[in-house]
């Protein structure tokens, strides 16, 4: 049978069999690598896409807060036409008068609670020692030798003092209760016992004494028992305690005003000179974390304060034109900043602070007078 088509079945039949090409061949416009990226190989265009996604942002350092300055500053003035007890606020804006006597009052030292200075004054040409009261104002008679009574140091809870007195007509070391009761001499040699500060851990006392013949660093107990802790051949002196009580540093001369600062273990083991070379160093002040010391100095450019960071032997060096520290710097209680007496352009004694990260000083008073003796308490 004979079948015969048109034209328009012509046209159908042909418009398939191109579609039915196309379905074989893939129509031939997918390319291979597409086709082979379904199967599982990799895949050039979604790399490209994952090498263009953004990256992940570096994380900014922050800088360390500074904390905030706290407690008061207690000082020694003679604004007022004698020498007299003053306190002030770190940034020096309110200043108060504590003692207003006739007599000439210096060497405050704090109690470790900030409550209470004990400080020594001269009466009718006799020194004493005496204890005031922060809060009350009220001021408590500790000594009444007909001798010479001073530097006071106060034992690691604040419940006695030790003091220096001439009343045997020697300087020995003497302690008492805070309140002036039971007053005990601990030293008896014929040499000079000077300059005790109490450990702050421990019913211990550094001192200095020239029983050898030469001034060193001792220890005493509350029960008169003395050891030797220096025995170097320059004269040591300005012992200061460690926070944790296991070192002392202290100062060793190196001739005329020059010295070293060196640190030895409470067991009198382990003595180390912290300074490269000699300078006019004050007495070594710790910091309250125990990582470092401080000392007024003589640098390169004039006078200023040098820091000593034991841990690691590095030093920071704190310095302002015109600002010359005289005297032993103290530390703030964070221990972020330092309060210092300095000679202001070569004329008054004037309190500053420094910021230590900063270098940045900052003045507390401006009295044409001697401003002084500076100790930082905590309340």
């Amino acid at each position: 049978m004979n079948i015969k088509f048109s034209t328009t079945h012509k046209i159908i039949i042909f418009a398939g069999m191109v579609i039915l090409a196309c379905i074989i061949s893939g129509c031939g416009t997918t390319p291979n690598n597409a086709l082979l990226g379904a199967a599982g190989v990799e895949n050039t265009t979604a790399t490209e896409v994952a090498a263009t996604e953004a990256p992940t942002a570096e994380p900014v350092p922050t800088e360390i807060p500074i904390p905030p300055a706290t407690g008061h500053i207690v000082y020694v003035s003679d604004r007022d036409g004698q020498m007299n007890l003053y306190m002030t606020t770190p940034d020096g804006i309110e200043q108060t008068r504590l003692t207003v006597s006739n007599s000439e009052d210096i060497m405050p030292r704090v109690s470790p609670d900030g409550t209470r200075i004990a400080f020594v004054s001269t009466v009718d040409d006799n020194m004493d020692v005496y204890v005031l009261d922060i809060a009350s104002r009220a001021i408590s008679r500790i000594t009444d030798a007909a001798q010479k009574d001073t530097s006071p140091a106060w034992s690691a809870d604040g419940s006695m003092l030790a003091f220096v007195s001439f009343r045997d007509e020697n300087f020995e070391i003497y302690v008492a209760n805070a309140d002036g009761s039971n007053q005990t001499r601990l030293t008896d040699d014929p040499a000079g016992d000077t300059s005790p500060v109490w450990s702050p851990t421990a019913n211990e006392i550094a001192f200095v004494s020239n029983r050898f013949g030469n001034s060193d660093i001792f220890l005493l107990n509350l029960s008169g028992g003395v050891s030797t802790l220096t025995t170097n051949p320059a004269p040591d002196s300005d012992p200061a305690w460690s926070p944790n009580g296991n070192s002392l540093a202290f100062k060793t001369a190196a001739g005329g005003d020059l010295s070293n600062i060196c640190v030895i273990g409470r067991d009198g083991l382990n003595q180390n000179c912290l300074t490269y070379g000699p300078s006019e160093y004050s007495s070594p002040a710790w910091s309250p974390d125990g990582t470092s010391l401080a000392a007024n100095a003589k640098q390169v450019n004039g006078y200023g304060i040098t820091i000593f960071n034991i841990i690691d032997g590095t030093t920071t060096e704190l310095f302002a034109q015109g600002i010359d520290p005289r005297g032993a710097p103290f530390w703030s209680p964070e221990g972020a900043r330092l309060v210092l007496q300095t000679q202001v352009d070569g004329n008054n004694m004037e309190l500053y602070t420094v910021l230590i990260p900063t270098n940045e000083f900052t003045r507390l008073t401006t009295t044409p007078a001697y401003e002084g003796e500076p100790v930082w308490g905590r309340q």
